[in-house]
């Protein structure tokens, strides 16, 4: 699969089996993380240890409910919802923790960049992925973030979820929308 078919390609995946994602995909996946285009470092953190993992998705699930925020109470209010949808592998994205707006915004950017080069890296490795933020406000929990053996100078921006999909249906098709202006 070329690099404009994993792209088409890809799709979250929210179902996972629980076949072992062999050790040479994952370094793949996390050295092409680490070739994003980004200015500043980004920092990974590999969690398999599946107490840890269930530590984290109950954790932030609880987080979500007690938010106040509506739409992060009503997405945790799902019987069964898991923010980590049960994945076998949960890669941490994490920049140096700052307080000053533009760090904390060149932090989300230098991560989600990395997250995409490994979604498409996992799709082009017949693996399932899926990009999410939620399970980092697990973080704020001083406990699950020593758990997670993540740095104390470190604020995590989003997750990426890794693991053999369950799901065997085609992406969804994306709207004809007309999105794109061209300036000549």
């Amino acid at each position: 699969m070329n690099t404009l078919e994993a792209i088409a390609n890809r799709k979250s995946v929210r179902t996972y089996t629980n076949d072992i994602v062999e050790s040479d995909k994952l370094e793949k996946i996390l050295n092409v993380g680490n070739e994003a285009a980004r200015a500043g470092e980004i920092y990974f953190t590999v969690v398999t240890n599946k107490e840890v993992l269930n530590m984290v998705a109950e954790t932030g699930k609880n987080v979500m409910l007690n938010s106040g925020n509506d739409f992060l109470v009503n997405t945790a209010s799902i019987p069964g919802y898991n923010p980590i949808y049960n994945a076998p592998i949960m890669v941490v994205i994490s920049g140096k923790t700052t307080t000053d707006v533009q760090g904390m915004a060149m932090n989300a950017a230098n991560a989600a960049c990395a997250g995409q080069n490994m979604l498409i890296a996992a799709t082009s490795l017949g693996l399932g992925s899926c990009y999410t933020v939620s399970p980092t406000l697990a973080f704020m929990v001083p406990e699950v973030k020593a758990a997670a053996q993540i740095s104390e100078d470190l604020t995590p921006s989003c997750v990426i979820l890794i693991g053999y999909s369950e799901d065997t249906r085609k992406h969804a098709e994306r709207e004809d929308i007309q999105n794109i202006n061209y300036c000549k």
